[in-house]
């Protein structure tokens, strides 16, 4: 059985595995620990019995989550893990009374805005050059509240 759990010490390594997988680069083992102690960090992982198999961050600050990070090993890609990752955190910031998500993906990344676009999500910016490697982000918003004034 799969669970969505705050991340711990413990866990923390494989997260920083499997960012260096499937991101080719990773926010590291000492920022996620100090994470831990940080009051507007939530972190959550998915793990069947003791294995992580993906992590979903952001931190909540007033009115917005800026979304840090989201990874899924790929063999458990598709299988709703994300969705459930996802879900948990939006529960967290609509908890907090939040109500936008912010997030930065890579261009090439089409796989995760996919994803994004599906739980609606919309492009609001493009950042040149973001990542080490020169590539370009999008930036992506999403609203948590509907509008009905009309």
């Amino acid at each position: 059985m799969i669970q969505i759990l705050n991340l711990k010490k413990e866990d923390i390594e494989a997260v920083v595995e499997i960012e260096k997988k499937l991101l080719l680069e990773t926010i590291g083992y000492e920022m996620l620990a100090n994470e831990l102690h940080n009051k507007y960090a939530h972190f959550y992982v998915a793990k069947k019995d003791d294995e992580v198999l993906g992590y979903i961050g952001g931190w909540i600050i007033d009115t917005t989550c800026d979304m840090i990070n989201f990874v899924v090993k790929e063999e458990y890609q598709r299988l709703g893990i994300g969705t459930k990752l996802f879900k948990t955190l939006e529960n967290k910031i609509k908890e907090l009374n939040a109500f936008e998500i912010l997030l930065e993906v890579r261009i090439s990344n089409t796989k995760a805005q996919k994803f994004y676009y599906k739980h609606g999500f919309k492009e609001i910016f493009v950042r040149p050059k973001y990542y080490k490697n020169g590539e370009d982000a999008l930036i992506l918003r999403k609203e948590l509240y509907e509008d009905t004034s009309n």
